[in-house]
């Protein structure tokens, strides 16, 4: 074992002076190469230095000129229906109805919807009829003897009354004696009563608002149904519009009434702009704008996705240079009198998708426009202009 243990110190003794030999044999040989080479080593360098500097770079260049550019503001959004209301029932009843109570269904303006089962309700309605009737009729002859000047007016009145029909117009008053008498046999004060049951009659039956079709059912035909239960939710057919959210730095030149220009990767549309929000979505920090599509056509659905154009008024002493031309921090080559590369920090005060509106560029001033491989301020180079 102790045999082993002394093997191995001293092989690897031997090792480490072995390693410690080629690295000083080395190292001298290579010292003594650059000694002995050491001017053939420097005029290849200068040669190479020469070289490089006397290559010229050809770059793609513009001549820019400051003006008042108009932009495009890009967002997408998903068409919405202008109108999508949820109709609830106002009364309690039986639910029925003419038409499929599902999502999907088409209706026309006027088209029942649905309605309330009012049997109930229409009886009771002529109950009240009939008592007020009654309460009239006791009225009579008391209205004979002390407003013998009106009493056919009031028994006119007594006779148009219809319990199946809608109350007729309540008799205009010729004095405040008559008023006071109408009045205090609560003649007056019922027949409102009544009319106000047969106005509530009315919401028992749900007729369409407008072409549209339903978004949303709630519940179905043969449920019952209380008051400000939600029945459907329904949406304007053709009239679109399209949220899209704008960062707030271009808010000031989006105006009512600007054009906007819609794709789906198949069709254009074409639409206005009709609201401008005054807040913040506080998830994206954008502005909502509001655009109303101009066409009616069938080919544009609720929830569709589409990538608006919004064609604003220009910004003034501007140049637009294409976006390959930027690096680092808004930074672009100009080239001097002499054709000397010089870089420039400009302020970019728009993003469009090949280009970019920017301000702090003098006029006339030549811009590369292309990306320069190994570029170096000070740099000579010969510009091609287009």
């Amino acid at each position: 074992m102790k045999t082993r243990q002394v093997l191995i110190i001293v092989c690897s003794i031997v090792l480490i002076l072995l390693v410690s030999m080629i690295s000083s044999i080395s190292y001298d040989a290579g010292v003594d190469y650059g000694e002995k080479n050491a001017e053939e080593i420097r005029l290849k360098r200068i040669k190479t230095d020469f070289k490089d500097s006397t290559i010229i770079k050809y770059v793609n260049t513009k001549i820019v000129s400051i003006d008042t550019i108009p932009f495009v503001v890009s967002g997408s959004g998903r068409v919405i229906s202008s109108t999508n209301i949820n109709i609830s029932s106002e009364v309690q009843g039986k639910l029925t109805s003419n038409i499929e109570l599902k999502k999907g269904t088409e209706f026309s303006k006027d088209q029942l919807l649905f309605k309330i089962k009012d049997s109930d309700a229409r009886m009771l309605l002529i109950a009240r009829k009939s008592n007020y009737l009654n309460l009239i009729s006791n009225s009579l002859p008391d209205l004979k003897i002390d407003f013998t000047d009106v009493f056919d007016k009031w028994e006119s009145f007594f006779n148009s009354i219809k319990v199946n029909s809608p109350l007729p117009e309540f008799p205009k008053f010729n004095s405040n004696k008559e008023k006071n008498f109408i009045v205090s046999r609560s003649i007056l004060s019922e027949y409102y009563s009544i009319k106000s049951d047969q106005e509530r009659l009315n919401k028992y039956l749900i007729k369409a608002p407008f072409n549209g079709s339903i978004l949303e059912a709630f519940t179905d035909e043969g449920a019952i149904v209380n008051p400000g239960s939600p029945i459907i939710n329904i949406i304007r057919k053709g009239d679109m519009e399209i949220e899209i959210p704008v960062n707030p730095q271009y808010i000031s030149k989006i105006k009512k009434g600007l054009k906007v220009s819609f794709n789906d990767n198949t069709n254009t549309y074409k639409g206005t702009i009709s609201r401008i929000g005054k807040f913040v979505n506080p998830k994206t920090q954008n502005i909502s704008v509001f655009a109303k599509l101009s066409t009616n056509n069938n080919s544009l659905l609720n929830g569709m996705y589409l990538e608006a154009s919004i064609y604003c008024s220009g910004f003034e002493n501007v140049v637009e240079i294409p976006r390959k031309a930027i690096y680092g921090n808004n930074m672009i080559y100009t080239v001097s009198k002499d054709s000397l590369l010089i870089p420039l920090q400009i302020t970019v005060k728009s993003m469009q998708t090949n280009s970019v509106i920017a301000t702090d560029i003098q006029n006339n001033t030549m811009v590369v426009i292309e990306p320069v491989v190994n570029a170096k301020d000070s740099m000579k180079v010969s510009p091609i202009n287009p």
